[in-house]
């Protein structure tokens, strides 16, 4: 999971590589078919993992503000090979910002919107 915040925006969004158990149990659960990246672009399967991510925010006291508002489920785990992860798996915020540019945007877009899924 990579959360950003835009210091110009009130809001959280996040990329989120869903574990590929868990998004095909919830497809059984809600009778979806499909692949892993089908699953992974379904808006029920993104806010159904929004809101498990926020429900567990709560848990662990979390106000408002540090809520997701938005979510991207990425079926391509972050990797070496795209400079994204360092060898001991910790995330590099700059890279991921600028791979991922076009979809925080478009996060934050729809989720003002209100289309955010």
């Amino acid at each position: 999971v990579w959360v950003y915040g835009n210091s110009f925006e009130s809001f959280l969004v996040a990329v989120v590589v869903p574990e590929k158990q868990a998004i095909e149990d919830w497809a059984a659960l809600n009778s979806k078919s499909g692949d892993y990246a089908e699953l992974c672009s379904d808006p029920k399967a993104r806010r159904y993992i929004q809101d498990e991510l926020n429900q567990t925010g709560k848990k662990l006291g979390l106000r408002g503000f540090e809520m997701l508002r938005a979510v991207h489920l990425e079926p391509v785990p972050f990797s070496i090979d795209k400079d994204l992860i360092t060898p001991t798996f910790k995330l590099k915020r700059p890279q991921l910002l600028k791979y991922y540019k076009n979809r925080v945007d478009q996060l934050y877009k729809d989720a003002k919107m209100g289309t955010a899924q």
